[in-house]
């Protein structure tokens, strides 16, 4: 390790007239946890601010909405150059976008190659650490990540491929594949049972659910590898009141979303269950930054609910249900 000097320290409690604390925060810029958040409470960064000067410290975005390396990539950026103007001032560079941002050290210290240069910049102990592998170990790093993605991708397509053989198959045709594979079940009576399994190389992804009659032995895909569910016509929604609600809620039951909880809400009782298609959280509790003293919305808990038969046709049609305070 070459600069002994300019390693942060592990924990910043207190800062010097002229030190500034670099963290990493959301996007948005609602600093309610980790870093960020003791910025906040110590350093003077700013609510609602997502990048820059704050005070005595100083916030680079790394997580949240469609941020990605790039962008992190372009905001280093843009704090080396304010590093480089402020010469009088020395930067105490937290492990940005490695704890909540869910990035690894090795991504994003080669990000700080050029502010490692600067005498009034401090970094993480694990940041000169890779640092110092030097220019070729990143590059071999960087190659070797992007065959991994390239099999990623080959891997996905193939899965698609073996997934649509599943979508195509016949009731009884689906059932004989799903009894070769290990799946998980849950028993809903009546020689009904709701099934998933975990093996992406197979499904495409581990969202697929099964509803399977071993009476008949027949089985239903009830929601795809991209949580949809298509099986699921106009005719089987009951569509008064849709009209009223919001219009994002709206396009997610017709394009057959499914974001939140879809399934059973119990066993088949003569022949019958209920299917239930949550379409909007309660905005009082889904966001997590409620937990945290943030932004809460008046977004109602909407859901549909219907009854289908053992051969996965509606019996009744999804209503539209509305839970109310």
């Amino acid at each position: 390790m070459k600069q002994y000097n300019r390693i942060t320290p592990q924990w910043v409690a207190t800062l010097k007239e002229n030190e500034i604390f670099v963290f990493g925060c959301r996007n948005s810029g609602r600093h309610f946890d980790g870093a960020s958040n003791f910025a906040l409470e110590h350093f003077g960064a700013i609510m609602g601010q997502r990048e820059g000067r704050q005070g005595q410290s100083y916030a680079i975005p790394t997580i949240g909405g469609t941020i990605g390396l790039n962008e992190i990539r372009k905001s280093v950026d843009t704090f080396t150059n304010y590093a480089i103007e402020h010469p009088e001032l020395h930067f105490l560079v937290t492990p940005v976008g490695c704890g909540g941002g869910c990035c690894k050290v090795w991504e994003i210290a080669p990000m700080f190659r050029k502010a490692s240069k600067l005498p009034n910049v401090s970094l993480p102990r694990d940041f000169w650490i890779e640092l110092d592998k030097g220019r070729i170990a990143e590059i071999k790093q960087k190659l070797a990540v992007k065959c991994d993605a390239c099999l990623d991708v080959v891997s996905k397509f193939f899965g698609e491929l073996r997934f649509m053989r599943l979508r195509m198959m016949s009731p009884n045709q689906l059932y004989k594949e799903l009894r070769g594979i290990d799946c998980h079940t849950i028993s809903l009576s009546e020689q009904m049972e709701w099934a998933k399994f975990y093996d992406a190389a197979i499904t495409g992804s581990w969202n697929a659910r099964y509803l399977i009659n071993h009476s008949t032995k027949c089985a239903y895909m009830v929601l795809d590898n991209k949580k949809r569910v298509w099986w699921i016509k106009n005719k089987d929604i009951n569509w008064v009141g849709f009209q009223n609600l919001p219009k994002e809620v709206q396009k997610r039951v017709r394009r057959r979303e499914c974001k939140y909880i879809f399934g059973t809400t119990g066993k088949h009782e003569n022949g019958v269950t209920e299917i239930i298609w949550q379409i909007s959280p309660d905005g009082r509790y889904h966001y997590l930054d409620k937990w945290y003293g943030g932004k809460t919305t008046d977004e109602k808990e909407i859901w549909l609910k219907g009854k289908i038969d053992t051969n996965c046709k509606f019996v009744e049609k999804l209503r539209i249900q509305i839970k109310e305070d």
